[in-house]
């Protein structure tokens, strides 16, 4: 009925001895329902969507060829090094093929104990399920390199946090490379199972696009160049996070992908109307992961990564790795933040010129997401009279870009700057109607943020800025 090619290659290329263990989920969840069903993604996996898929989506029925498996790593959390981590409420059910070749993990969060819980109940709550359900859409449509999200199952099944809540699953699609994280060479190299970090590697450089040119390369040069290329990819991802206001929350190394993709979504939030020191994870007491810090960690823990890859690569590495990270970072910032202005010519100054911008809507308490979206309006000026000095600045700046970059600058700009972003309170909102058995809100958003650059004048009060009751929201890391 359901006709999912899958192809297991995690399971059939690495060792259940060391890399993962295989779990059969043994208590099924209570009653299940579909919350919400994500098309978009089912039509890209090669999934149609009929009756009674619930038990499939939540694992209690497995698809046919499934082999679900708990995979292991280890991670520095906050700094500090964690040796044994590992899907304690997640399972890799498998991976499938779609008709063009391309390969699929089908990842559900929330199924229940494996070996790696270390006293957990595996599962996930409703609240935060929801949270990474609409997340993983809205930062597709940003064409931020992320987790998808293919379906949110809900239940009565009874789950112990700070309070009582209700179990969910969602399941996560992603490459399979994608789910392979700093952390999980992290947990080889602590253990001096160095051949194990390299057979990963050469399972990730074998079985991923991004790495096929380095197959055929000598070990003395693959290697290397497969950590250039992971620097080269998180530096494109963090300053993709960066021009969108995006903060992930928790960026422990088991947290970063080696395929540079938004995965493990918690206590996130978009900056509104401050951005130094914003910290979405009231967890974060230090502010270790705030907004402005991102870019910091993500080269720390590279760092880390070049050295989990220590018996594969000299330690000139650290450096090579570090000035790539960097690179790629400050060129796509770069070139992201002039489209944000509606530059197209490069000018060294430019970058002056939107360092002022951020202090100024920093020191003013100027709403992000809102003023870019307003910058390509022609009343603009009036409309922030703290900015003037800058706007006549901007003005002179524009002026040089000749007539073949004034024409549809608005248009431009406005396919880069989203009107619509998945701030905390709609989240919460949607949560709140959802633990009432309504989930109209979760699927409205979902259709509010598959188009956040369009103008849906039906959906403008999504748009405006967060009301005074939800600056009081605190997200915590307990899912």
């Amino acid at each position: 009925m359901h006709s999912l090619k899958f192809n297991n290659t995690y399971v059939t290329q690495l060792s259940s001895l060391r890399f993962y263990s295989y779990v059969k989920p043994a208590i099924p969840l209570t009653n299940p329902y579909l919350i919400s069903f994500n098309d978009i993604v089912a039509e890209m996996i090669g999934l149609n969507k009929s009756s009674n898929l619930e038990d499939l989506l939540c694992a209690n029925v497995l698809f046919p060829g499934s082999v679900p498996v708990a995979m292991i790593y280890a991670g520095h959390q906050f700094g500090y090094f964690t040796s044994q981590l590992g899907d304690g409420r997640a399972l890799l059910l498998g991976e499938v093929v779609d008709n063009e070749g391309n390969h699929w993990a089908l990842h559900a969060k929330g199924t229940g104990p494996t070996p790696y819980s270390r006293g957990g109940d595996g599962r996930a709550v409703l609240r935060s399920s929801i949270r990474e359900y609409l997340v993983s859409e809205a930062m597709g449509y940003l064409n931020i390199p992320t987790t998808r999200a293919l379906s949110l199952v809900g239940s009565k099944m009874a789950v112990y946090r700070e309070t009582v809540e209700t179990a969910a699953i969602v399941i996560r699609v992603a490459h399979p490379s994608a789910f392979v994280r700093f952390g999980t060479f992290e947990i080889f190299s602590s253990r001096g199972q160095h051949l194990e970090v390299k057979q990963l590697a050469d399972y990730v450089i074998d079985h991923t696009h991004e790495f096929y040119d380095l197959r055929d390369k000598s070990a003395t040069t693959k290697y290397s160049e497969f950590l250039i290329q992971v620097a080269r990819l998180t530096g494109y991802l963090v300053a993709k996070w960066q021009i969108y206001g995006f903060t992930h929350g928790v960026l422990n190394t088991d947290n970063m992908s080696i395929l540079g993709v938004s995965i493990d979504y918690g206590p996130y939030g978009f900056i509104e109307d401050k951005w130094k020191d914003y910290i979405p994870n009231h967890s974060d007491g230090e502010g270790r992961y705030a907004f402005d810090k991102q870019p910091t960690i993500g080269e720390w823990n590279l760092m880390k990564l070049v050295t989990a890859f220590s018996s594969l690569v000299s330690d000139e590495h650290y450096t090579v790795v570090s000035n790539m990270y960097w690179k790629t970072y400050e060129d796509h910032y770069g070139e992201l933040m002039r489209k944000k202005l509606g530059l197209v010519t490069f000018l060294y100054s430019d970058k002056l010129l939107w360092e002022e911008l951020l202090e100024l809507l920093d020191a003013n308490h100027i709403d992000y997401t809102i003023f870019w979206r307003k910058l390509a309006d022609k009343n603009k000026d009036s409309t922030y009279p703290e900015l003037s000095s800058w706007f006549v600045k901007y003005e002179k700046r524009l002026a040089l870009e000749a007539s073949y970059g004034q024409r549809s600058r608005t248009e431009r700009m406005n396919k880069i700057n989203p009107k619509y972003i998945l701030r905390n309170y709609l989240a919460h909102t949607a949560i709140l109607k959802a633990q009432k058995d309504d989930f109209r809100e979760v699927n409205k958003l979902l259709r509010l943020l598959r188009r956040p650059f369009d103008e849906q004048p039906e959906m403008e009060q999504y748009s405006k800025k967060s009301p005074e009751w939800a600056k009081k929201l605190v997200i915590s890391c307990s899912s």
